[in-house]
C-alpha cells in the first residue's frame, strides 16, 4: 500500500506508575507484548519497531519477530530530553517514508482500528489535502478553566449536551505523519491533520493506576465485543506500494534501525 513503520515507544522509566511498560494485560505478561500482538494482526512485523534503551524490553520482540531500534539512553530519562529530541532521535533512525507513533498506554484500541486509521490516512494524507493523521474522541461534555467556563454558557443560557461545540480530546494512542514532515517540525502532528475519531475504550489512557484499573475492567467489553478480530475484506497488503510514493534512500545507519540494534525474525 505504502511504506509505512508503526513506532511503538517504550522506556523502563514512569514518574506515576512504575514500570508500567511491564504491566500485565489481557492474556499476556506486559502492555508491551500486548500492545505487539494486536499490531502483528494488521502490519507484517518487521514494519513494528519496538523503541527502548532498555534490553529486557526489547527481549519481548522475540515471540513477535519485530524490529528492534535501540534509542539513545538520553532520550529515555525522564524530563532530561525535550519530547521533540524524543521523537527526532527515534524516526530519524527508522528507514520508512511514513511513520506511525503507537503506544503501549491505551491497549483497548483495537486491532481493526489501526487497519481503518491506516487507510484514512492515505485516503486523506497521501491522496487528500491534509499532512498528518490525529486519533481523537468526540466530546460533548462540559469545559471549565480557572477563568471560567471554555465551551458553554455556565448561567440561563446553559446549552444541552446535544448542542454543544464538537470538542476533541487526543487519545495519545496514535500518530501518523510522513518522517520527512516529522524531522522537519520536531512533531508527529502537522498544522492540517486529518482527525481520525475512535471508540472510547480506544482512548482510555494508562497514566495513573486508576487509569490502568479502568483498562482491564474494560477488558471485558472489550473481549464480549471481540474487538480482537479482524474484517479479512479490510487487510492490507503491505508489500504493494502505491507507486505514487517512493520508498527514499537507506541512510548508513538504517540497515538494522540504528546502530546498536538488530533486527529478530521468528522465521
Amino acid at each position: 500500500m505504502y511504506d509505512l513503520a508503526v513506532v511503538v515507544p517504550a522506556r523502563r522509566g514512569s514518574s506515576r506508575i512504575s514500570e508500567k511498560c511491564l504491566l500485565p494485560f489481557g492474556d499476556h505478561r506486559t502492555l508491551i507484548e500486548w500492545k505487539l500482538s494486536q499490531l502483528s494482526k494488521v502490519i507484517e512485523p518487521e514494519r513494528i519497531y519496538l523503541s527502548s534503551e532498555d534490553d529486557e524490553f526489547l527481549e519481548l520482540t522475540d515471540r513477535f519477530g519485530v524490529s528492534r531500534h535501540r534509542r539513545d539512553r538520553r532520550l529515555a530519562e525522564d524530563h532530561i530530553a525535550p519530547f521533540c529530541d524524543v521523537i527526532t532521535g527515534i524516526v530519524r533512525e527508522i528507514p520508512h517514508e511514513h511513520i506511525a507513533w503507537a503506544t503501549v498506554v491505551c491497549p483497548l484500541m483495537a486491532p481493526q482500528e489501526y487497519v481503518d486509521a491506516f487507510r484514512a490516512y492515505h485516503k486523506h494524507v497521501l491522496r487528500g489535502d491534509r499532512d498528518s493523521l490525529l486519533c481523537v474522541n468526540r466530546a460533548k461534555d462540559y469545559y471549565w478553566s480557572h477563568d471560567g467556563a471554555l465551551n458553554y454558557e455556565a448561567n440561563r443560557h446553559h446549552t444541552i449536551s446535544q448542542k454543544l461545540p464538537d470538542w476533541f480530546k487526543v487519545t495519545n494512542s496514535l500518530y501518523m505523519a510522513p518522517r520527512a514532515q516529522i524531522l522537519e517540525q520536531e512533531y508527529f502532528v502537522g498544522e492540517n491533520p486529518r482527525l481520525f475519531p475512535l471508540s472510547k475504550l480506544a482512548g482510555v489512557d494508562i497514566d495513573y493506576i486508576e487509569d490502568y484499573r479502568i483498562a482491564r475492567a474494560l477488558y471485558a467489553v472489550y473481549q464480549e465485543d471481540d474487538l480482537d478480530a479482524v474484517s479479512p475484506s479490510s487487510s492490507i497488503n503491505w508489500s504493494q506500494y502505491d507507486t505514487g510514493f517512493i520508498r527514499p534512500p537507506l541512510h548508513p545507519r538504517w540497515d538494522i534501525g540504528g546502530a546498536d540494534s538488530r533486527r529478530v525474525s521468528h522465521r
